[in-house]
């Protein structure tokens, strides 16, 4: 039973490895095709990246993510992810999308009732499922996010995209 024990380790640790690998070569190929270095030059990144593995490559995915916000309004695509209609909005908070159709109501009273159904019923697991599921709904079907202008704009914005009646 102890070699059994051991090998488990060992391919827990070897697969560990393996995915900081993979991280770092991750963070290395974002690195490589940025257009400019973010606070320091790319040497230094590659440097930290590899060196200071993984907290080097989360800090520069974080700096690039700090780079990119600007005060310069945000552009918002109509569409979804999956599909042509949105069934949710832009947030009017920082992570609430609202239904913005009778689909997107549907899906989200369904789910909600569901999942609270099995919380009573005592399956919680089921009910995280659900729940997880009308996440990834939200994600595939919603506009990407925004603030009160971008909602305010929403309506006009999905009714002039390619395709629809009058276009």
């Amino acid at each position: 039973m102890e070699g059994l024990s051991a090998s488990v380790v060992l391919i827990a640790i070897l697969l560990g490895v393996l995915l900081v690998v993979v991280f770092d070569v991750f963070c290395l190929l974002r690195l490589g095709t940025a257009n400019t270095a973010h606070f320091v030059p790319k040497f230094v990144w590659a440097v930290l990246i590899v060196c200071a593995s993984p907290a080097g490559g989360l800090v520069y995915l974080l700096a690039r993510r700090l780079r990119k916000r600007s005060p310069e309004p945000m552009t918002m695509r109509p569409r979804p992810l999956l599909g042509s209609k949105a069934w949710y909005g832009p947030p009017r908070a920082e992570h609430s999308h609202s239904p913005a159709s009778p689909e997107g109501h549907a899906v989200a009273v369904v789910a909600i009732a569901g999942a609270v159904y099995l919380a009573v019923a005592g399956q919680v697991l089921a009910a995280v499922v659900v729940a997880g599921a009308l996440v990834i709904i939200v994600f595939l079907k919603a506009t990407p996010p925004g603030g009160a202008r971008e909602w305010k704009e929403f309506p006009a914005r999905r009714d002039q995209r390619p395709g629809t009646p009058g276009h």
